[in-house]
């Protein structure tokens, strides 16, 4: 039996305790599921349909876990995109880049958590406004959650795969925001969503579709570096 025991445990890995108490140790849970074998670098075409009935959308992005994420908006040549650095956001075009602050959420939740210190991940969570100190469970599309944070500010986490599965946000100007990570399948040795539905106010604004994922390719580091536009090696002329 304890040979038995011994097998499912290196194949599934450690399972969450049940004594989980706060998002502390949940965060701390999530990290040491995956610790190890998460992919660390990832690159992904995304198409958005946006909710308002405007055409469709394609995004080329390019990650590499803890805190990079570069956005090329289609046409690639036109030179337009997004990059996230830490805590700072970046937009360019062929000509300038305009800076500010803006940590997204998608990003630590989704994968950065999995790729640095518990610690980090925790007090960056915290300087967001989610409370780590509550902590409830719940169910999300059929399946057992914990849900961390108070009414107005939380985030749900998948209680098995330990994975982030929504965001629910009470915006400044009083309307609730709502973000889905749906459709969860295996990629390397980790996991991704490939549809994020955006909501606001239970309508639906945005929806991403992934395609052609791939986990840990090579990516030049410098294609992160907050300068004008050119185009990064991974994604073929047109």
């Amino acid at each position: 039996m304890l040979g038995i025991l011994a097998l499912v445990t290196s194949l599934v890995g450690p399972q969450p305790a049940d004594t989980v108490r706060d998002g502390h140790e949940l965060v701390a849970a999530m990290h040491s599921r995956y610790q190890g074998s998460w992919y660390r670098s990832l690159t992904f075409v995304q198409r958005v349909v946006w909710g308002d009935g405007r055409p469709e959308g394609e995004w080329w992005e390019a990650m590499i876990i803890p805190g990079q994420l570069r956005i090329d908006i289609a046409p690639v040549d036109s030179g337009n995109g997004i990059v996230y650095r830490g805590d700072s956001l970046y937009r360019f075009n062929r000509k300038a880049v305009q800076a500010s602050k803006g940590a997204n959420p998608l990003l630590i939740l989704g994968f950065d958590v999995y790729g640095q210190a518990p610690g980090t991940t925790a007090k960056v969570l915290g300087e967001q406004g989610f409370d780590l100190s509550q902590l409830r469970t719940d169910t999300w599309q059929g399946r057992p959650t914990y849900v961390v944070g108070g009414p107005d500010h939380q985030f749900w986490i998948d209680r098995e795969r330990l994975l982030f599965v929504r965001l629910i946000n009470k915006t400044p100007s009083g309307a609730t925001s709502e973000i889905q990570f749906n459709r969860y399948q295996r990629l390397g040795g980790g996991w991704i969503a490939p549809e994020v539905v955006f909501m606001t106010d239970g309508k639906e604004t945005m929806r991403e579709i992934y395609r052609d994922m791939k986990a840990d390719p090579t990516i030049d580091p410098s294609i992160f570096e907050p300068r004008p536009w050119r185009r990064p090696a991974w994604i073929p002329e047109a």
